[in-house]
């Protein structure tokens, strides 16, 4: 039997002793270095929970119980202690008092399949199928991008779902919010993306829930410490376009540069957004891949290289107007032959079939865009 642990637990119900949290982050490596992958657990399956320090494998008596269940991203305990019990109420008391500060967790396992392999340049146990036992206290945890799932208990108590996530966020540990921000489940859009149309609120739980990326040396209540934004607002829907820029500005297009660890997190965050948008997310390269690119790859970097031209274009034409000058003519010349490139790219691909494709896909987008409004 291995343990491997998570921390940061919420509670859910103090009435009813329930707790829930994420428990194992997919396709990262933790600290033993083992990258569980996506349906490694059992959905539904049943668990106990042990006493502290896994005391319960020594005889002690259980302290409550629980089940699995798993996201396209990550597995998530739903627990409940037995508070009828002394054992239960006393370990409920402690984890309830220490929660979203000190405790950590671990849970039992075996290993029913795995294989060793290389993840970002290093070498790993890939473990695919667990047989999840028992989940504990415990004083120290090894998980890598656990928290706790603490809306589902605040919406029971009235709080409306947004304002629910950010009261759990906020309890979150400022070392957790450092580096790549975990991949999430959330609505996702294709409209047009642009930045400065940003609901952006200055809170750690807001500027958390719009971007991918922390800097590891910057302030997490900071706006300047974060990269990869990719949110209509706090909570708002995710932008499938601001998504493909993202991972084309980590496969080298201008942008954010984040450290060679985080770009793995970064990832898994965009292209999960992309895949809940059923679009196939391109690939990460390995960093310094000057390697020729695929075609759609192609067109993700030069709509990043537009998006960045977009922003530099705003700023440039806001400070001309402060001096009451004009766009230089040759900037208006590079206009021009950008819009002609972009005539001709369309010209060379169009057919009969792409015609009806697109226009097929602007009355989706249409429908999609009526259903939102």
């Amino acid at each position: 039997m291995t343990k491997k642990s998570l921390s940061q637990v919420e509670i859910k119900s103090a009435d009813r002793g329930t707790v829930e949290a994420v428990f194992s982050t997919f396709d990262v490596v933790d600290k033993d270095g083992d990258v569980t992958r996506p349906g490694a657990f059992t959905d539904g399956e049943e668990v106990l929970i042990s006493s502290y320090q896994h005391t319960s494998w020594g005889g002690a008596l259980p302290v409550g119980k629980g089940k699995i269940r798993q996201t396209k991203s990550e597995a998530i305990l739903e627990g409940q202690f037995f508070l009828d019990t002394t054992a239960g109420r006393d370990h409920f008391t402690v984890v309830k008092a220490l929660a979203g500060r000190q405790q950590e967790w671990s849970y039992g396992f075996d290993v029913l399949d795995s294989e060793d392999g290389t993840f970002d340049g290093r070498e790993v146990r890939f473990l695919k199928r667990l047989k999840v036992h028992e989940v504990s206290p415990v004083l120290v945890g090894a998980g890598v991008n656990t928290r706790t799932l603490a809306v589902k208990a605040l919406t029971d108590q009235g709080y409306e779902p947004r304002e629910a996530q950010r009261l759990a966020e906020r309890t979150v540990a400022v070392s957790e919010y450092r580096a790549a921000i975990r991949p999430h489940e959330s609505p996702v859009v294709r409209k047009a993306w642009d930045i400065a149309d940003l609901e952006l609120g200055d809170s750690i739980p807001d500027l958390r829930s719009v971007h991918a990326w922390c800097d590891p040396n910057g302030d997490p209540e900071q706006k300047s410490s974060y990269a990869f934004p990719h949110h209509h607002g706090p909570l708002a829907e995710a932008n499938l376009r601001a998504c493909l820029i993202g991972i084309a500005v980590l496969n080298g297009a201008k942008g954010a540069a984040v450290p060679d660890e985080d770009r793995r997190g970064v990832y898994n965050h965009l292209a999960a957004h992309l895949q809940d948008g059923d679009i196939d997310p391109p690939e990460l390269r390995d960093s310094g891949d000057t390697g020729s690119l695929k075609f759609y790859e192609e067109l993700d970097a030069v709509l990043a290289g537009v998006y960045s031209a977009n922003n530099r274009a705003a700023d440039v034409m806001a400070l001309r107007a402060t001096k009451g000058k004009t766009l230089a003519a040759g900037s208006i010349l590079r206009l021009e032959m950008l819009e002609d490139e972009l005539r001709k790219l369309r010209s060379r691909i169009d057919s009969p079939q792409d015609d009806a494709a697109r226009e097929l896909a602007r009355f989706l987008r249409s429908l999609q865009n009526n259903q939102e409004s």
